[in-house]
């Protein structure tokens, strides 16, 4: 059983139900995994040298929500991170939408999630910036999350910090002795106060204000496990056809691992509801759920290098990955792409 069966079953129904709102990005979602892998997309040929076999295969959507796709990317961004690693202490600051927020992030989401970004960033820089113990730029690893592992909508960001930042007057690497950054409360003040302020600004009208603000920072120790983590999900949708469990024609069940006490739990829901609580979860065209800032950024991939180089970082270590290749069905030897036939705009 796979997501793509799922939902060309419930699919048809959830259309034909009064009163059900559909926005343009989660259409284009719905239609990019029900074409992945067919000739929707268009062909490639490969050609093996051993043997002379040739073969043809259906071209992938490329989707972020497509839960078949994108293999290539998660890995190479994992790799991408491994090449930015510092030998120091790494730390997860997590800062949540307050639920009565969430509302107007379904209606406004760009705008939402863009301010989300910013003050939780902005909040962990200047709190680094004016503490003693630092007083320095730290870099950041931001990743957007909208759902909890029951699928429900609970938008977040969580940030990999490293254990350091550069003081910029005296050019100098400044090094967070310990296995503590910044008290969660602390933080949870500054970024209502700016978060509110943000989307007052953009011209929202908030219904209420939240009285709870849930800001988490733990330590993380080497940072890769949690990178590991956050990766998941950020090319290849919120659910994998191995957790998809059962499909009766008129439920559908799933599994998940309990945050709480990690063990796994099922949930089971109409189709036609367990599609919609996938939908809550098709970002906006365009934007980007992964952002760098600090010495992590894109441009300041110069200062990044001399960091390590203070530091020692040996790189030499890390391996490029590389696409996995097709085998020839007949000899099993490795193929090679002979002609790609794209279609620019896929039927449906």
């Amino acid at each position: 059983m796979t997501l793509v069966e799922i939902i060309e079953r419930y699919w048809p129904r959830l259309l034909a139900r009064p009163g059900v709102q559909i926005t343009a990005q989660q259409r284009s979602a719905i239609h990019a995994l029900l074409g992945c892998r067919t000739e929707r997309y268009g062909t490639m040929d490969l050609a093996c040298r051993q043997c002379a076999g040739t073969m043809e295969r259906h071209l992938a959507c490329g989707h972020r929500f497509c839960n078949q796709c994108q293999h290539h990317n998660t890995r190479q961004w994992l790799v991408r991170q491994q090449q930015k690693r510092l030998p120091v202490r790494y730390f997860l600051a997590t800062f949540t939408l307050p639920y009565e927020l969430r509302a107007l992030a379904q209606h406004h989401p760009r705008i939402v999630y863009a301010a989300l970004f910013q003050c939780a960033a902005k909040t962990l820089q200047d709190f680094a910036l004016n503490s003693p113990r630092l007083h320095a730029r730290l870099g950041l690893t931001a990743v957007l999350h909208t759902h909890t592992r029951r699928l429900d909508y609970h938008p977040h960001v969580h940030i990999v910090v490293p254990g350091g930042g550069v003081h910029r007057a005296h050019k100098e690497w400044r090094k967070l002795k310990g296995n503590y950054l910044f008290n969660g409360r602390a933080l949870a003040k500054v970024f209502r106060a700016r978060l509110l302020t943000q989307l007052r600004d953009a011209g929202l009208a908030l219904p209420t204000t939240p009285s709870q603000w849930v800001v988490q920072c733990q330590d993380v120790g080497h940072g890769e496990s949690a990178l590991k983590y956050l990766s998941r999900y950020l090319y290849r949708g919120v659910l994998s056809n191995h957790n998809l469990l059962s499909d009766d024609g008129q439920q559908v069940t799933f599994r998940y691992t309990d945050n709480q006490t990690q063990t796994v739990q099922t949930r089971t829901l109409p189709g036609e509801d367990f599609l919609l609580l996938l939908l809550q979860h098709v970002l906006p065209t365009g934007f980007r759920r992964v952002r760098d800032y600090g010495f992590l950024h894109g441009n300041a991939k110069a200062l990044l290098k001399i960091i390590q180089w203070v530091l020692r970082v040996n790189l030499s270590r890390i391996e490029p990955i590389k696409r996995a290749c097709f085998l020839c069905p007949y000899c099993q030897q490795a193929m090679v792409i002979t002609n790609i036939t794209r279609r620019k705009r896929p039927p449906g």
